[in-house]
């Protein structure tokens, strides 16, 4: 019963100890997944516990970049060797695969700052236009024409700058035609008027013009623009910060599934040091009902746990078996490989902490802490923004253009250059809505949102502390569980000890020696439940300050920066050909 409580308590920790964070409060690792992790440019596919079998093949095309893995580190005869804390943590950054999910996303996060920036991308316009027009023949048509084609070649230069501003440079040349002066000698006699001796010829008429406009009041050279792409770069950054949040937290969901190998490894030796103390015990029974000192019954009920014993043995192999495919399913190695549990866990006594110094060191660093600032940072830009939208627009523009004509296209650029025949206006203009409901609802809404951020900070701030005070106090009372726990399993076995040798004498009875072997075989389960519980608390306390990597001398932020390269690069596998 102790060591299903255990167990129970053990799947119930870890979650707690991923938990309790403002920004991330939803996600999640659940053991069914696989994990996921970054990995560096040059190592090599998953190994195979054997040379002969093949590394497990990437997900990838053949003429692409593959995914890169890191192997599993080897002792020097080539067989996997324990796992220190830092090869693991460095196992799952490297092969996780729900890592490598997140990595991706967060290529993505700047897409709207990239979208926004388009807006400003210079535009390079070229069109032709053409339109005839053919009006009823009046007294006099002729001095003005009836019939009229104009055909317009244009190209523009046009952009909008970050400061509001509005640009454009065009070039175009009008072709413009009619039937003035193209009338016959009747025409001229019904009183048509023209000149039948000098008919209209096309027209071409070149220009340059410039075009510039400002806005000066909403939006005055660009200050809604960059408070928007201020918010737009901080959201990238949170997406940044959440990906370390979640790789601290996997790291964290993984250390615990590598313990409860090592909680499942033990439970197995501790099941087949009981079968075999079990049978011992029913060997001396066995013994002492032929000399008459037992009953034969005895034998009967010692073969009845010899039973349970070994069912118990089977159970705690698959549990063995299963936890270790788990963790080696969360590392993306080889299902075969013989992963074995912690050997070494820390279990010096905890050092010297400071409340003052670890809750500076919490919120400098925890990304979750440092994500709620910059969330503020952005309600304060869109309160900024949405007070700017209350005001007037305001701008003033105008537009320049240096003409010439001729009648041939290559003739009407002549004196373009000289500014001889110009074409120029201004323009000023004040816009205001009325009842601009909208814009106050966003006003609103920015200060209530900016309200509220403030109130969370407040909140994870105390949270933050708590867990500062929590962690250290559950590290002491988890130390002194673990000494305990290790007087109790010395003392335990004396005493299992003493009474199997005076079981032999026929001192005490068979129940008796059950009793003590239950005993000392909680008592070692008790023992690993200990140390692992301390390591738990000592990595909680890594957490809630956000030292996990630089404890174990993890440069997270090359990591990420690799594996962004990396998951950029990769192209994903063609498409597997459909059957017939």
């Amino acid at each position: 019963m102790r060591r299903a409580t255990f167990l129970f308590s053990l799947s119930l920790l870890a979650p707690s100890v991923l938990t309790g964070q403002a920004t991330a409060e939803n996600q999640s690792f659940p053991e069914s997944e696989s994990a996921a992790g970054a990995a560096g440019e040059n190592a090599p596919a998953p190994l195979s516990t054997s040379a002969d079998q093949p590394a497990s093949p990437a997900v990838a095309s053949d003429s692409g970049p593959r995914p890169q893995y890191a192997p599993f580190p080897l002792d020097e005869n080539g067989r996997p060797r324990p796992l220190s804390l830092q090869d693991t943590i460095r196992l799952v950054l490297d092969n996780n695969n729900v890592l490598r999910i997140r990595q991706l996303e967060i290529l993505k996060s700047d897409t709207d700052l990239l979208k926004d920036d388009a807006r400003y991308a210079p535009v390079l316009e070229a069109g032709y236009q053409s339109q005839d027009t053919i009006n009823r023949r009046t007294p006099g048509y002729l001095s003005t024409g009836s019939e009229f084609s104009t055909d317009i070649v244009y190209a523009r230069l046009k952009t909008l700058f970050v400061t509001g501003t509005y640009f454009e440079l065009g070039a175009s040349d009008t072709r413009f035609e009619s039937n003035r002066n193209s009338g016959t000698v009747l025409d001229q006699i019904t009183g048509g008027g023209g000149d039948p001796l000098r008919p209209s010829r096309p027209l071409h008429t070149g220009a340059l013009t410039f075009v510039l406009q400002q806005e000066l009041l909403r939006n005055s050279f660009g200050y809604a623009q960059r408070r928007l792409n201020d918010i737009y770069r901080n959201r990238a950054q949170i997406d940044r910060e959440t990906l370390q949040y979640d790789l601290t937290r996997l790291v964290v969901q993984t250390l615990v599934n590598y313990w409860s190998l090592s909680i499942a490894e033990e439970n197995l030796r501790t099941a087949d040091e009981l079968l075999r103390n079990t049978r011992n015990i029913r060997t001396i029974t066995a013994q002492k009902r032929n000399i008459g000192l037992a009953e034969a019954f005895e034998v009967n009920q010692w073969n009845a746990l010899v039973a349970g014993a070994e069912l118990r043995l089977d159970q705690a192999r698959l549990e063995r078996n299963n936890k270790r495919r788990e963790l080696l399913r969360n590392l993306n190695l080889d299902p075969e490989l013989e992963l074995s549990g912690a050997t070494q866990l820390p279990s010096n006594p905890p050092q010297e902490m400071s409340v003052d110094a670890d809750l500076l060191q919490a919120y400098n660093t925890r990304p979750d802490f440092r994500s709620i600032r910059l969330q503020m940072e952005n309600a304060r830009r869109a309160a900024e923004i949405a007070d700017n939208q209350l005001l007037p627009s305001v701008s003033v523009g105008g537009s320049y253009s240096s003409r010439d004509y001729g009648r041939h296209a290559q003739t009407s650029w002549n004196e373009v250059s000289n500014g001889r025949y110009p074409d120029y206006s201004v323009q000023f203009k004040v816009e205001y809505p009325l009842w601009n409901e909208s814009a106050e609802v966003d006003v609103r809404n920015a200060h209530i949102s900016l309200r509220q951020l403030s109130l969370q900070e407040e909140e994870l701030r105390r949270q933050i502390h708590d867990e500062v005070l929590q962690g250290q106090e559950a590290i002491r009372t988890a130390y002194s569980g673990l000494q305990k726990a290790r007087l109790a399993v010395e003392e335990t076995n004396r005493f299992y000890q003493g009474l199997v040798a005076r079981y032999r004498q026929g001192r005490f009875t068979a129940v008796a020696v059950k009793e003590a072997l239950d005993a000392l075989v909680q008592a070692r389960q008790g023992g690993t439940e200990a140390l692992i519980n301390y390591n738990i608390s000592l990595l909680r306390y890594e957490l809630t300050r956000n030292t996990v990597f630089h404890t174990y001398e993890i440069d997270i932020d090359e990591t990420l920066n690799r594996a962004l390269i990396e998951a950029s690069s990769y192209e994903a596998p063609a498409a597997a050909p459909e059957s017939p």
